[in-house]
């Protein structure tokens, strides 16, 4: 079940699952450029699951921990070799993941290009997520700060409510079910199945335990 209503939201690096879940409940998602950028979220990080449990990856930043910035204007540095790094580690994690295989090559493009600014490096890999997912929500970027002013709607407390829908991890049998994985580790082991666990999480989120 999807309503037609609209959501505003920051944009996310490989959000976790329980994000997207929720997002697609709407029929159109905007994403607001104008929110003050906040360090230490998923705004520049996204969490795998590896052999040794969970690994942060964290997308540097001009301006690192300092930086005071709108969301559209923050600039991705390439003084150390993030790119590569987390490509490592995501074919680590996933090699021997049901499905890895299968999504890998439509990935691995976006740790080659160089991209300026986090927006679009989080923008164009949200929409390869949504395509993969096969789900129906149009994304939009919104430049106008009245207009996301007048429409926000809060859904990280809905979202953290709902976060523990479990599903078979790649390591599960090492640590358990890790929850607030990145919307990649439900592809990686879910594959095609994946849409259908969004929309049963999806149902969680409207009718909470």
């Amino acid at each position: 079940m999807r309503g037609t209503s609209e959501i505003i939201t920051e944009m996310q690096y490989l959000p976790p699952v329980s994000r997207v879940a929720l997002l697609q409940c709407y029929s159109k998602i905007i994403i607001d450029t104008q929110e003050p950028f906040r360090k230490s979220t998923w705004r520049n990080r996204c969490m795998i699951i590896g052999v040794n449990g969970p690994i942060l990856l964290t997308v540097p930043v001009d301006g690192g921990r300092s930086v005071k910035k709108l969301s559209k204007d923050v600039r991705i540095t390439y003084r150390e070799k993030w790119q590569r790094n987390h490509w490592r580690s995501i074919s680590s994690a996933y090699r021997g993941s049901s499905y890895f295989a299968f999504y890998e090559d439509k990935f691995c493009p976006f740790y080659e290009k160089k991209f300026e600014f986090l927006l679009d490096l989080n923008f164009e890999l949200m929409e390869l997520c949504i395509d993969l997912l096969h789900l129906d929500s149009i994304f939009s970027i919104d430049n106008n700060s009245e207009t996301v002013e007048g429409h926000i709607d809060h859904i990280n407390d809905v979202e953290k409510r709902n976060s523990n829908y479990q599903y078979q991890q790649v390591f599960e049998d090492r640590h358990g079910f890790i929850a607030g994985a990145s919307v990649i580790d439900l592809l990686f082991n879910l594959g095609p199945e994946a849409k259908n666990h969004l929309i049963r999480l999806s149902l969680s989120h409207k009718n909470p335990p």
